[in-house]
């Protein structure tokens, strides 16, 4: 082995929570490093991460057999940086507002792909120099639009938690989350990539009543109970024909969607529990697994409307993609040519030939993938009563996600206590109000001054006089700290039959 041989002087391990069964971004690829001690046993090693509780800290230094550890620990505290939490009926609305106040560069997380697209498309509409960024773009694509943010040449980079690790931007102003973050831990991480210049900044979590539930959802799909887990690897084996006791290390071509409409469940609770499989050793993907054909459709609309002349089989091709897949003009998108030429009813081979024609005439962009996706058995197939996972780990390691994302909840429905106090003593420190968050600067008080109430009294009826106006936007007029107290205001005015509110949510004279 070339390493046991290489001279080392030290051994850094970046992201050093990936280890710990109880850290957020647990990878069971981490477990190799402590290799690395047994063929350099004298070597000093150093363990890094930006966001550890006690627990993880401690269990980080267990597994990479650290000897007598030096803990070095820096405040959690960012004291140029406030927060805040909108909860709000209209998003995109409060995000114009945002960007409009405070100025520099910018990043927006989303949770799900295609948000990433279609948000930055809408923000771009909106005259916001936009660019975005996932896991699942070509990395052409990727790089170039992460080196257009880091140079300035775009303000706005819209992504998924893809985005950031090992970004080192310093002037970045604002961060915003559109989604309730699965974890304190990785939110943390996600808004501390703001103001690392020590300048002021911000970030803003942007939510509706209806993103905590879709992060319930989204953690229910990530655990499954273990009688599902039993039954989709019972469920596999059946789908490629391995007899009990056989199977072992026998590689199959395999393909996920089709695998999830045999189960019956979507194509991202099957992904789930395939990644369970395999961090529980029974399965292994090939790298085609994570790496599948994409295509992204170059032609302009003029182009295709002249193919649409055309009767052949590149026009029906073309058509047929357009309909099943959305975003081929915006993004590469992943296809699966089996599935595709299974439903047009000619050879893949065919399909595959045609697709390399329309990319030479500067149709489409085509990347196939390097090899058919495939699945290795590890072990072999068990009688159905004997099939296991570790069930005191995975129940362990859902209740830490669990406590969590419910910490997560807790802060951001949290409407009393200092946003960042409460992330601190989430991570075990103690500290004392930042007076910099939505609630420091008032957000959770309810009551105006007398004064106050003539201004609001005073600056609404102007408006009304114009048009009724909604109560939700008449209130998004105000900054986000003053909401509150503006709403029990027009409900005096209300009570007072100062103004009069309809059904609807218009407010009249």
């Amino acid at each position: 082995m070339r390493i046991a041989l290489a001279k080392i002087s030290l051994i850094a391990v970046d992201e050093a929570h990936c280890i710990s069964q109880w850290g957020y971004d647990f990878r069971p690829a981490y477990f190799n490093i402590p290799v690395l001690r047994e063929l350099h046993p004298k070597v000093p090693i150093i363990a890094l991460t930006a966001t550890a509780t006690d627990k993880v800290i401690q269990d980080i230094s267990v597994k990479l057999k650290l000897r007598e550890p030096t803990i070095f620990k820096k405040s959690f505290a960012r004291e140029n940086l406030s927060l805040t939490v909108i909860i709000t009926e209209n998003k995109q609305h409060e995000v114009l507002q945002i960007l409009g106040r405070i100025k520099g560069s910018s990043i927006i997380y989303v949770r799900s792909r295609k948000d990433t697209i279609e948000f930055a498309q809408w923000l771009n509409r909106h005259g916001y120099s936009c660019a975005s960024y996932h896991g699942g773009m070509e990395r052409s694509v990727r790089d170039k639009n992460q080196q257009a943010w880091m140079r300035n040449h775009v303000r706005i980079m819209v992504s998924t938690n893809a985005f950031g690790m090992g970004i080192d931007k310093a002037d970045v102003r604002l961060v915003i989350h559109l989604d309730v973050a699965p974890s304190v831990e990785e939110y943390y991480q996600e808004v501390g990539r703001a103001g690392r210049d020590n300048q002021d900044s911000y970030a803003v979590t942007i939510i509706d009543d209806a993103d905590i539930n879709h992060a319930k959802q989204n953690f229910n799909d990530q655990f499954p109970s273990l009688e599902i887990i039993g039954s989709v690897y019972d469920r596999l084996c059946r789908n490629h024909k391995v007899a009990y006791g056989a199977g072992m290390l026998e590689t199959y071509d395999f393909d996920l969607i089709n695998f999830a409409e045999y189960l019956n469940i979507p194509v991202k609770k099957a992904y789930h529990i395939m990644n369970i499989l395999e961090k529980e050793g029974w399965i292994a993907f090939s790298d085609a697994f994570k790496e599948p054909s994409r295509l992204m459709i170059l032609a302009g609309q003029e182009d295709l409307e002249f193919m649409e002349n055309d009767k052949g089989l590149k026009t029906i091709i073309i058509i047929h993609l357009l309909r099943k897949y959305e975003g081929l003009f915006t993004d590469p998108v992943r296809i699966d040519e089996t599935k595709v030429a299974y439903e047009l009813k000619i050879e893949e081979l065919k399909l595959v030939h045609y697709l390399n024609i329309l990319k030479s005439e500067g149709i489409i962009s085509y990347q196939p993938r390097s090899s058919k996706p495939q699945i290795t058995f590890l072990q072999p197939r068990p009688v159905e009563q004997s099939f296991s996972i570790d069930k005191r780990l995975y129940k362990q390691r859902k209740k830490m996600a669990e406590e969590r994302l419910e910490a997560m909840i807790k802060y951001v429905l949290d409407e009393k206590n200092c946003r960042q106090k409460n992330i601190i003593e989430y991570f075990g420190e103690i500290k004392g109000d930042c007076g910099k968050c939505d609630i420091c600067n008032g957000a959770s008080e309810i009551i105006l001054s007398p004064e106050q109430v003539i201004k609001v009294f005073d600056h609404l009826f102007k408006t009304i006089s114009q048009q009724p106006i909604l109560i939700r936007n008449y209130v998004a007029l105000y900054p986000f700290n003053k909401r509150r107290r503006i709403v029990r205001a027009i409900k005096q005015f209300e009570s007072e039959g100062k103004i009069i509110i309809d059904n609807s949510g218009l407010i009249h004279i």
